[in-house]
């Protein structure tokens, strides 16, 4: 499946552009059976060394409570986007 391959470019430890390019594409696959293999990934983006990875994965998740409102609040994205708005490199 696709989405395998992508959610292990999110894990790339080597090239960060590979890590955002991946959690970029989940979040363009507007599916919603498809949007809780995005979390995962997705936690681990905001929370990456790399501040373009983090400011992808912060995009993905306004698509993604496009989608599945529920998941943003259950997987609470919203504390992880505040911490990212005090970023030293926001």
């Amino acid at each position: 499946m696709a989405v395998n391959s992508f959610r292990k470019d999110s894990r790339n430890p080597t090239n960060p552009l590979i890590r955002a390019l991946a959690v970029r594409t989940m979040g363009c696959i507007r599916v919603e059976r498809i949007t809780e293999y995005l979390t995962e990934p997705l936690k681990e983006a905001l929370n990456d060394g790399d501040p373009y990875v983090r400011k992808t994965s912060a995009i993905c998740v306004a698509k993604l409570f496009d989608i599945a409102p529920y998941l943003v609040d259950d997987e609470d994205f919203i504390r992880a986007l505040n911490h990212l708005l005090t970023d030293s490199n926001a």
